[in-house]
């Protein structure tokens, strides 16, 4: 049995949603050729974050899945310690990933603030914003 947290489904949407962002921000009249040049830069970047992300996330899968094979085939006591060893594993995964999660959310509200000056000036107005 394979177990996938609801939690693996974040980072991708969080990914749309700075995708759906950024083609947004791009509709909003003739960039200039730096703009355009700095948007590809950009979006390369995301290409990479998003590949190198996919391949963190199939590392967790592979040791969760490891964990799990281990914890079913175990007996008595080794099961209860399997089971919190795979119960350890998920809340670690958890953890790396929304620290992941909030370093890209930082770095977005930084992106968002070079590219025009009505973009939040710290990352707290814009959750007030949000409020």
């Amino acid at each position: 049995m394979q177990l996938k947290p609801i939690s693996r489904i974040l980072p991708i949407l969080t990914l749309a949603a700075l995708l759906t962002a950024s083609g947004a921000l791009a509709q909003q009249g003739e960039p200039t050729p730096q703009a355009r040049s700095g948007r590809m830069s950009g979006n390369m970047q995301m290409m990479a974050m998003h590949s190198q992300m996919m391949a963190d996330m199939q590392a967790m899968d592979a040791r969760l899945d490891q964990k799990v094979a281990v914890m079913n085939a175990a007996k008595g006591r080794a099961k209860v310690d399997a089971t919190a060893d795979v119960v350890n594993e998920m809340v670690a995964q958890q953890k790396q990933m929304m620290a992941k999660m909030m370093g890209m959310h930082e770095q977005m509200m930084k992106d968002m603030k070079g590219m025009n000056g009505t973009s939040p000036g710290t990352h707290e107005e814009h959750h007030e914003e949000q409020n």
